[in-house]
């Protein structure tokens, strides 16, 4: 009887320690984790895992049957980048832009929400300028293509919208870092970007 209890003492002390190290799974972050592996964006950056989920996310109110959204515009002066547009929304009709959004997942919304602003003020300064237009692909855009949009808006992590955003994303903060975490963490075992 000793015998019996010992081992299953043991063993209740080895699948415990086997469970505290598998990793958790959240079926919040599952399906992102799965469509974003496949992905070849170096999610060091802390802000790429919230662009990238906001992308997916904005597509519910702009459908690809009518827009097509690119992650990452860049304005220059052709001496420096000056900023950087998160998520740009082209009406495929017209290949005009429709939306420009800023994606901010920070700890303070507050923050973040000031910076949104500060970005958008920047971007339509230097749209008088002479600036030069262009994704991380090297596609060229033209300003007059940002002429006439309809809409700027802030995203942020869940949680933001009570916090004078516009949109707020299905994953909270901690949520967001877990997903990077675990994009960063394939990436390293070289299982990522996935074929």
């Amino acid at each position: 009887m000793k015998i019996l209890i010992k081992s299953l003492f043991f063993a209740v002390i080895f699948l415990s320690q086997v469970y505290a190290k598998t990793p958790q799974t959240n079926p919040r972050i599952d399906s992102y984790f799965e469509e974003l592996s496949y992905e070849k964006v170096d999610f060091e950056a802390v802000g790429m895992v919230c662009e990238r989920v906001a992308v997916r996310e904005v597509e519910s109110i702009y459908p690809s049957a009518n827009f097509r959204i690119v992650n990452g515009i860049s304005y220059d002066d052709k001496k420096t980048t000056i900023g950087e547009l998160d998520v740009v929304i082209f009406n495929k009709t017209t290949d005009k832009v429709e939306a420009v959004a800023e994606v901010k997942c920070w700890k303070s919304f507050k923050g973040a929400l000031k910076k949104v602003k500060d970005q958008r003020v920047r971007f339509i300064t230097n749209l008088n300028k002479n600036i030069k237009i262009y994704d991380k692909d090297g596609n060229i855009y033209s300003k007059a293509q940002f002429n006439q949009v309809q809409k700027y808006f802030s995203i942020s992590q869940a949680g933001g919208m009570n916090q004078e955003f516009d949109f707020e994303l299905s994953l909270d903060f901690k949520e967001l870092m877990d997903l990077r975490s675990r994009l960063l963490d394939c990436r390293a075992q070289g299982r990522c970007p996935r074929r």
